[in-house]
């Protein structure tokens, strides 16, 4: 008899507060006193690609990064629902992507900010190369500014604390797995045996 598999409801309950805390809710807010911008997490390139220009409002034109990586988004929740609704036995591995898109993405972004914007040779004395110290010194000014004001969102702490849980679960669900295929095939091959000894016993009787 098959064993009957049962619809995950807790992964699937963490998959929909995983897709409110990324579209619906703040990941990061700044807040410069009569300003104040919301960044939610399908945004959240846009902001690697421009740190200063995008928490600072500076530029908003990232259009078809903010449009390409919220479709990550979206396939990152919706491709372990439909695992999960369908069964499938490997299911535990699409629980995993949520967890490691806010990982990639939050080292990314903290590499990026911690760079600079705008490369100067500081051997170099010509007057392109003043304009660019001062350019650099300005970037590096204003992105100390705005990341002073910049706080982590509801979002953030929901989306976080759900993917985790729901990676914590893969891999619960793997081990619980592996250790029901070790246990099968240790009661098949003691059955084997129990056989072999029925049998020579079934031999040696007269």
């Amino acid at each position: 008899m098959q064993r009957k598999v049962d619809v995950d409801h807790a992964a699937l309950a963490a998959l929909g507060a995983i897709g409110v805390g990324w579209f619906l809710m703040t990941t990061l807010v700044v807040n410069l006193g009569v300003w104040q911008q919301s960044i939610r997490f399908y945004d959240v390139w846009a902001v690697i690609q421009d740190p200063v220009g995008r928490l600072g409002g500076i530029n908003r034109s990232h259009a078809l990064t903010t449009l390409a990586f919220g479709l990550v988004c979206a396939a990152a929740v919706l491709a372990p629902a439909i695992s999960i609704l369908y069964k499938r036995k490997d299911a535990w591995l699409t629980y995993l992507i949520p967890f490691a898109v806010m990982t990639v993405s939050f080292a990314v972004l903290y590499a990026k900010s911690s760079t600079s914007y705008i490369p100067a040779d500081h051997d170099t004395h010509s007057v392109s190369a003043f304009f660019a110290r001062i350019a650099q010194a300005a970037v590096t000014r204003a992105g100390d500014t705005v990341a002073s004001h910049i706080s982590i969102g509801a979002g953030a702490y929901v989306a976080a604390f759900c993917s985790c849980f729901l990676a914590l679960r893969g891999l619960s669900i793997m081990r619980a797995a592996a250790t029901r295929a070790g246990a099968i095939e240790t009661g098949s091959e003691d059955l084997a045996a129990r056989r072999q000894r029925d049998a020579g016993t079934r031999q040696i009787e007269p």
